[in-house]
């Protein structure tokens, strides 16, 4: 949390930019696109089939799920498909993960006193669920392993 690039200084900044600038070139931007486009394709399918049913499209309901699609697919590489497959446990746990309460007396101290934040990360305390946190770390380290093997479609099903 402390060494996100929009909080980062001196030469943590350097080393963060300095990785994460080859994602951004050109190229892989226009290879982005492709995935985008796809994704966007299956957002319009979905809507049209509400549509067809004369039911109100709830906005938040499609752009949701394809925002995690385009993200899971052009940073990790795997297509989980949330449009469709609501049920997914990188979708479940995602929305564990942003169910987010301002008034956690966790956050609020470390908003009111930035300086406990550091304190409570060596406590371990945390304001995701540890289940969710573990999820994602299991979930980085199965991507990781496939890329390692050249297996880059991972079911998030299995992990």
């Amino acid at each position: 949390m402390f060494d996100a690039l929009s909080v980062a200084e001196d030469n943590t900044w350097r080393r963060i930019r300095s990785v994460l600038s080859p994602s951004f070139t050109s190229g892989r931007l226009k290879e982005m696109f492709g995935i985008m486009k796809q994704h966007s394709s299956n957002l319009l399918n979905g809507m049209e089939k509400q549509a067809d049913k004369d039911q109100a499209i709830e906005v938040k309901e499609f752009f949701g799920p394809y925002s995690m699609d385009v993200v899971t697919s052009t940073a990790f590489s795997v297509d989980i498909d949330s449009l469709n497959n609501p049920s997914d446990p990188f979708v479940s746990n995602v929305k564990k993960m942003i169910k987010f309460n301002l008034f956690n007396p966790l956050f609020l101290l470390v908003a009111l006193f930035p300086f406990t934040g550091p304190i409570l990360e060596k406590m371990k305390f945390s304001f995701f669920p540890t289940a969710v946190i573990d999820f994602f770390y299991a979930s980085l380290a199965k991507i990781k392993s496939g890329r390692d093997t050249g297996n880059t479609t991972v079911n998030m099903f299995y992990i």
